[in-house]
């Protein structure tokens, strides 16, 4: 890991308490014509906030994640607005930037995240798992309003446990078409997402 994003991570100001305001049951809706919707959202925005558990730390930030078909940026700044680090990545490359302005680049973008900072974050399905879109490779079961409610990731080629996802929420202002609670676990690592704003074309 590299010691300046080590530290800036350890010490960023207060670990993320994941509470939010009550919600409303979302407006059920049909699994496949739902399912094409997301699908069809190839660009967009979404800010919030991330907490990342592990046994060596506990560290929140703030995220902006902006897809443009295949190609990605994702910027982590602390509470105070710094930039933690910065990644872009299309399917051929990935370059990382970190606090302190060092450029990392590599072929694969979550290979290169969790070298540099610990985060075993799977970024290229973490395109659609975002949005509430399971893989072709995905486990995954809908709740009562016919939208995803968990995910399981099937890993068994690499006999690793997978990422185990749940869907608490959906985001009332995209009217329950887009996720506002995501909780991540696999094995010891936890990574808890709280989505404030979406955009994309409607």
């Amino acid at each position: 890991m590299s010691r300046s994003i080590k530290l800036a991570l350890t010490f960023m100001l207060g670990f993320l308490a994941l509470s939010g305001c009550t919600s409303v049951p979302a407006p059920s809706t049909e699994w496949q014509t739902h399912q094409e919707a997301l699908a069809g959202i190839t660009n967009f925005t979404a800010k919030g906030k991330v907490a990342l558990i592990s046994p060596e730390q506990r560290v929140s930030a703030n995220f902006l994640w902006q897809q443009k078909d295949d190609e990605l940026s994702l910027r982590l700044t602390n509470f105070l607005g710094t930039t933690l680090l910065t990644l872009e990545a299309t399917p051929d490359i990935a370059i990382l930037v970190d606090n302190e302005g060092q450029r990392y680049v590599g072929r694969d973008a979550a290979s290169l995240l969790e070298k540099l900072t610990g985060i075993a974050l799977p970024v290229d399905d973490m395109t659609q798992w975002i949005k509430g879109l399971p893989t072709e490779q995905n486990d995954f079961t809908l709740g009562a309003d016919n939208r995803l409610a968990f995910l399981s990731e099937n890993s068994a080629e690499s006999n690793q446990p997978g990422w185990q996802l749940e869907y608490s929420t959906y985001d009332a202002n995209t009217d329950s078409l887009l996720p506002a609670k995501i909780k991540m676990n696999q094995n010891t690592q936890k990574v808890n997402l709280v989505i404030s704003e979406w955009i994309y074309p409607q």
